[in-house]
């Protein structure tokens, strides 16, 4: 039997196009850049798209930037918020595309000095169905 080391594992499960399905619902992120530097921009696209078979009401996505920042001479996590598309109709067999960039913040530090940067997203549908979608990416210095 064959071994899989884990950092295989995370190397695989951290690609750049994560798709979920919740229920028959169909959700995808997609990150533009692999790296990026500190005070520039990191670009995606969440995209939701509603099944053939009937209506459904996108109650709200919520879009997170994850990181480690340098303040004060120690590490912080970091951790901002947002929320979009707040009850808006998904007709069926149509797709909703959020454009997403977030400014990776100035004192960010860089992933070859050991951060972990991701960027994710989760929809809330109809209430209750919230499919999620996750993607790293690195921050490089110069």
């Amino acid at each position: 039997m064959a071994k899989i080391k884990l950092s295989e594992t995370l190397r695989f499960l951290g690609t750049r196009f994560n798709k979920i399905t919740g229920s028959d619902l169909e959700f995808l992120l997609e990150v533009e850049e692999a790296r990026v530097r500190p005070g520039a921009a990191i670009h995606a696209e969440a995209r939701v798209r509603s099944p053939e078979s009937g209506e459904r009401e996108l109650t709200h996505i919520t879009i997170s930037l994850r990181g480690q920042v340098q303040r004060e001479g120690q590490w912080q996590d970091y951790d901002q918020r947002a929320e979009v598309a707040h009850n808006t109709r998904l007709p069926g067999g149509h797709e909703f595309v959020v454009p997403i960039e977030v400014l990776i913040p100035e004192d960010a530090v860089l992933s070859e000095d050991g951060a972990t940067w991701s960027l994710r997203a989760q929809a809330v549908v109809d209430r209750s169905v919230d499919p999620r979608a996750e993607a790293g990416f690195e921050v490089v210095g110069d």
